[in-house]
């Protein structure tokens, strides 16, 4: 006589669907994508306890061995998804407002000294860096980003 698992009902094939179903309404409330290919493990664990009866040792380890391939299967679903969407060129800078400003002309607001000025672009002073000895109301170019506040110019 195989030994059930002390969850909820009698049968194994119940417990492995309810605990599929819980898996499943949990990738609903929780953030991420992760719980419900976990949900699949345990469907497919009810279907194999179904047509063969396991000790619970046995059952473990093959739930966990589908937890394993249905994770990479979603792995690699959402590779492929991730894969085929690409983020247009205009929106490449939304949430970087330093870099969107690489390639543009400023105009420096205040002397380099020790290789640090400001440069005003817009209503927005920037602090920048430069190597060169400019002065105030000269011209430069962005040429990259540091730590996202400092613009490079040159």
């Amino acid at each position: 006589m195989p030994f059930t698992l002390p969850f909820l009902f009698d049968s194994d094939v119940t417990n492995w669907i309810v605990l599929g179903l819980v898996l499943s309404l949990l990738e609903v409330i929780v953030p991420g994508v992760y719980l419900i290919w976990f949900g699949f493990a345990a469907f497919a664990m009810s279907i194999l306890v179904y047509f063969m009866p396991l000790v619970l040792t046995t059952q473990l380890i093959w739930f966990a061995v589908f937890s394993a391939v249905f994770a990479l299967i979603g792995l690699y679903i959402y590779g492929y998804i991730f894969k085929k969407t690409k983020t247009p060129q205009e929106y490449r800078h939304l949430n970087d407002s330093a870099a969107q400003y690489v390639g543009q002309i400023v105009t420096l607001a205040q002397d380099v000294v020790d290789n640090n000025s400001k440069v005003k672009i817009g209503d927005t002073y920037w602090l920048a860096y430069c190597e060169k000895p400019l002065k105030k109301g000269d011209t430069a170019k962005v040429t990259g980003v540091k730590d996202n506040l400092i613009l490079v110019i040159e």
